[in-house]
């Protein structure tokens, strides 16, 4: 994009003093929404897997999720002498058991909701409307 048509009026200001060799330098810029730059891009919204992890809020499920990891490192050798190898080997058995106990979650990205609603939530926002509606609170 031309720069021209995102800035308006550019002003240099001699007399403000500011204690040094410099000017003041006033712009007037407006910057277009982002949307503008999008035109006729159709790129595909990326699909990543992430796993669920506020199931482990769930006792069941935490306690689950423990059983497997501990079954996986029972399964393995403990003969290892390369570090490396054996942090690789511990990743490995974290998300198999991850994979196994939560599950994955396919999401997309820049898509913003709230991730936990549940009735306390529901509540708080049915009162914050009957109090504007009511006039206890007023808005600015």
């Amino acid at each position: 994009m031309k720069t021209s048509k995102v800035i308006h009026d550019i002003r240099v200001y001699r007399s403000n003093e500011i204690g040094s060799d410099h000017y003041l330098l006033c712009a007037k810029v407006n910057f277009p929404p982002q949307w503008l730059n999008k035109s006729n891009k159709k790129t595909p919204l990326k699909q990543d897997e992430f796993f669920k992890v506020r199931l482990l809020n769930d006792e069941s499920i935490r306690r689950l999720y423990t059983q497997r990891v501990k079954l996986h490192l029972s399964n393995t050798k403990e003969d290892e002498i390369d570090i490396e190898k054996e942090w690789k080997n511990l990743q490995n058995i974290l998300k198999s058991a991850k994979n196994e106990s939560l599950g994955t979650i396919k999401k997309r990205n820049r898509r913003k909701y709230l991730k936990i609603w549940d009735e306390q939530i529901k509540q708080l926002i049915e009162t914050k409307k009957k109090s504007y509606k009511n006039g206890w609170i007023q808005r600015n």
